[in-house]
């Protein structure tokens, strides 16, 4: 009985540690917490009515995801989008995504294609209510399919879990360029091009699709400056005793 309740204690803790883990990563990467935001442990106790471990384990696996950044001691903050880093989780989303088309239609059948076809038509109203996290969330689930259609979920998985930068750039860009109506497009080319079974065609598309994001860069920080860690950066701890 004894053994029992402590498995009962631990699922619990894992529950209540996973849940605020995902509330927080939801809130980051939907720009609910701005880059730059400080978080403390005490703030998200009392916010998630929870001891404070269970916030600090969630800070700690933010951190690993590049997320937060944990100053001991001191504070814990949103990390700034480093496009240093969109640049490294833009070119693990496209080497993959890439790769898995090829698999996904030859298993691929009309369920999965009505499904893709679905997903851009809920895209168009997010659009048009100019819901954008609907928008992007829509977005992902469509080459989402891609992976999972082809039995290749932890690929998606891993990108997805280090994506955490590229992915607030991709919702920046929406609110300030009107490429909505273009990522809409790209879908139903892409789509059309699975119909017809064309290889070549649906990869030349989605590489336009998956354009280098950082073209962007100069307007996005010109519009949002406080969001963007600069390229010039220092590390604090490269100290030269000569």
């Amino acid at each position: 009985m004894i053994i029992y309740m402590e498995k009962i204690k631990k699922i619990t803790y894992r529950s209540v540690q996973n849940a605020v883990y995902m509330s927080l990563r939801k809130n980051i990467m939907n720009l609910n917490l701005f880059p730059g935001t400080a978080i403390s442990e005490k703030e998200m106790s009392l916010r998630y009515q929870v001891s404070r471990t269970p916030v600090r384990e969630a800070f700690i696996h933010l951190a690993k995801e590049g997320l937060v950044q944990v100053i001991p001691q001191k504070e814990t903050i949103v990390s700034l989008i480093d496009f240093s880093r969109v640049e490294q989780e833009w070119f693990l989303r496209t080497k993959l995504e890439m790769a898995v088309i090829e698999p996904f239609m030859l298993v691929c059948n009309k369920d999965h294609l009505s499904a893709l076809e679905t997903l851009i038509y809920m895209q168009q109203e997010a659009f048009e209510e100019n819901a954008y996290v609907d928008f992007l969330n829509y977005d992902d689930d469509f080459h989402r399919a891609f992976f999972e259609v082809s039995g290749q979920d932890l690929s998606w998985e891993v990108m997805e879990s280090m994506g955490g930068h590229y992915h607030r750039v991709r919702l920046l860009t929406l609110r300030i360029q009107d490429i909505a109506k273009e990522i809409i497009e790209q879908h139903r080319k892409i789509l059309a091009a699975l119909h017809k079974r064309d290889l070549e065609k649906t990869l030349g598309i989605l590489s336009i699709h998956l354009h280098k994001i950082t073209n962007e860069e100069k307007l996005l920080r010109e519009r949002f400056p406080t969001h963007f860690a600069s390229r010039d950066k220092k590390d604090v701890f490269d100290v030269d005793f000569s």
